[in-house]
């Protein structure tokens, strides 16, 4: 099951379940982004700075998303084993592993509502002796999504 958002990924290689935060890089949204400033510029600005300005955003913009797309977090949960491990990596390398436990309890996962600039978000968190934040959630949609398939897919196969 893949289940696709903007900011999140959930899929299944085996018994590995995999939670990644990697953004995927978009060139039609990119030229979508930078066509919409250069005509929303154009109303408030000359020709030329409008431009100038749609062409700095644009270069900030692809430096960010390029910059999401390549540093990235993944948690993995191995329904076999059971053990979650906290993958972050750069260009599909592994530059840190940290494990979180090897065993493995699908009801130790909180969901911390954070309530910041009149949003309201939620954290992921694995307890075990400590608190393990893994991935913040834009909104109650997603907390849904995942908590489903903690709860369907990866607590059935533990029980």
């Amino acid at each position: 099951m893949n289940e696709k958002e903007d900011y999140f990924r959930i899929h299944r290689n085996g018994q590995i379940h995999t939670l990644s935060d990697r953004i995927p890089f978009r060139w039609k949204e990119l030229l979508l982004f930078s066509s919409a400033s250069i005509l929303f510029l154009i109303f408030w600005l000359s020709w030329f700075a409008a431009i100038y300005v749609a062409i700095l955003t644009t270069i900030v913009y692809v430096f960010y998303r390029f910059a999401a797309w390549i540093y990235y977090l993944e948690i993995q949960i191995d329904v076999r084993n059971g053990k979650i491990t906290k993958l972050k990596k750069l260009l599909n390398k592994v530059q840190k592993v940290e494990l979180i436990t090897d065993k493995f309890n699908p009801n130790r996962f909180e969901y911390i509502e954070l309530s910041r600039s009149g949003k309201t978000k939620y954290l992921l968190n694995y307890r075990t002796h400590k608190n393990n934040e893994l991935l913040i959630l834009k909104n109650k949609r997603d907390k849904e999504i995942v908590e489903n398939y903690i709860k369907e897919h990866i607590g059935s196969q533990i029980n």
